[in-house]
């Protein structure tokens, strides 16, 4: 099985660092002068070991900052969120908390402007902690749901298929990130449901949705019915990534 992915580029991907780092300045700048307030209102001196302790806060929120956003957003930090990009495994599979240490420890040699040559030599873009941990950047399939839609308009659609402006639709996004294991559960989903009564079918779809949704970043909507969902994602897995 083949998957293509848009690979994010050089001028987007400084944009996404650029918007983080001044998150990260905001934060810093916020400690340290919550941090002094504190020393001023308790009239203690500043001595080597106040010092010492902001070094540290400063390096947590440099490279936890990273690590944190980018194994609970699922690949995302907010930069990367606002431009529309998402860390991703080398074979699709989301990126884990290995993955996120690794490439953000070695972010300090990739801030000395030896990531940026990194991802010029490279043929996907990658920095050097991208390497190092068998990551890439790709952009989010949701830039290209417009056209997808307006492409599947005119095909056949799959049975049970959803309508393309349904709720469930429009936000079914990321769809590389489901794995092989989900679509098969999916799928088996799929060719039960006729046999099923609504009340069991949507209680079932609701058990096997909710872990997905909030792996593809999906926010859950009292206008989002998990059967239709499933029918959903397991039609753009089809059609889109060619899995049967």
């Amino acid at each position: 099985m083949r998957i293509e992915y848009e690979l994010a580029g050089v001028a987007s991907r400084i944009g996404a660092a650029l918007i983080d780092m001044l998150l990260q300045l905001l934060a810093m700048g916020l400690v340290w002068l919550g941090w002094f307030s504190v020393l001023d209102l308790l009239k203690v001196s500043i001595t080597s070991w106040v010092t010492g302790a902001l070094i540290v806060v400063e390096f947590v929120i440099y490279w936890g900052y990273y690590m944190y956003f980018e194994t609970v957003w699922n690949g995302q930090t907010p930069g990367k969120r606002y431009t529309r990009l998402r860390t991703v495994r080398e074979g699709g599979l989301p990126i884990n908390l290995a993955c996120a240490a690794i490439r953000n420890l070695i972010r300090v040699l990739d801030s000395l402007l030896i990531g940026l040559v990194f991802m010029l030599a490279t043929g996907r873009n990658q920095r050097l902690g991208d390497l190092a941990a068998g990551t890439m950047v790709v952009k989010e399939r949701a830039e290209w749901a417009g056209e997808l839609g307006r492409q599947g308009l005119g095909q056949p659609q799959p049975p049970h298929s959803v309508h393309p402006i349904s709720p469930e639709a429009e936000v079914v996004r990321n769809i590389e990130l489901v794995t092989t294991r989900e679509y098969e559960t999916v799928r088996r989903f799929l060719e039960r449901m006729p046999e099923l009564s609504e009340e069991v079918r949507e209680r079932l779809a609701a058990k096997i949705a909710k872990p997905m949704m909030s792996r593809l970043g999906i926010e859950d909507s009292p206008s989002i019915r998990y059967t239709n969902l499933l029918v959903e994602i397991g039609r753009r897995c089809v059609e889109e990534r060619g899995m049967r």
